[in-house]
């Protein structure tokens, strides 16, 4: 019998991450939703839809099904996975709300997630409302390939290094400059030859401008 609380409670849980990387708006007043992909049952298997809606009031569960719905939403990831999704269209200078929500196969509806706010305008060479971070990578144990996720609130120098435990270079992901905005990098777990890597334990070292951050990343064959 399908766990249907279960599933529930876990899409909600990670669709509280939902949040917005803001990009150049002056040409196409557009910007990118982020959040991530929850399985269908705990923390196993994928979502079969999102529910993706925007309004220019505030968005509650009594009124989520009044609000617009987004069209060309991706398909549901295996759990775990960063999502994003691109609006455009939208009127520079009004405010508007987003919240999304998701279904398994059996009909079984989450809660709406948390709801952001947004107003279409330019972002300019920076955007205050980004903070500089950089994500966990996933997935995590990987048997074929890894991503990682930053942000950027301005213009600055990225580099991502992949190294063993013994310290050696093993590939380079990044080394250039980066707009303001989110970002994914991905690694598909070979060398710069294209030699597949061995099994292990790696390290990220990431520099974004003057901040660093290590991450480890489990390969398994």
């Amino acid at each position: 019998m399908k766990r249907i609380h279960r599933a529930t409670r876990h899409f909600l849980a990670l669709l509280l991450a939902l949040s917005i990387a803001p990009a150049a708006m002056a040409a196409t007043n557009s910007f990118t939703v982020k959040w991530t992909a929850p399985g269908d049952d705990g923390v196993v298997g994928r979502a079969t839809n999102y529910d993706l809606r925007y309004s220019s009031a505030t968005i509650t569960t009594a009124n989520f099904n009044q609000a617009t719905p987004l069209s060309g939403l991706p398909v549901p990831a295996v759990a775990g996975t960063l999502q994003t999704y691109i609006v455009s269209g939208l009127n520079a200078g009004m405010t508007y709300y987003l919240a999304i929500r998701t279904v398994d196969e059996v009909g079984n509806w989450s809660g709406i997630s948390n709801v952001l706010k947004q107003t279409g305008q330019t972002t300019g060479a920076g955007d205050p409302t980004l903070s500089l971070s950089f994500s966990n990578p996933w997935p995590n144990p990987t048997r074929s390939s890894m991503s990682c996720a930053f942000t950027l609130p301005q213009l600055a120098m990225v580099r991502v290094e992949v190294y063993d435990l013994s310290g050696r270079l093993v590939h380079t992901l990044a080394n250039e400059l980066h707009e303001a905005g989110a970002s994914e990098l991905r690694w598909n777990l070979t060398d710069p030859r294209g030699q597949t890597v061995q099994a292990g334990i790696y390290l990220l070292r990431a520099q974004l401008g003057t901040q660093t951050w290590t991450r480890r990343v489990t390969v398994v064959r």
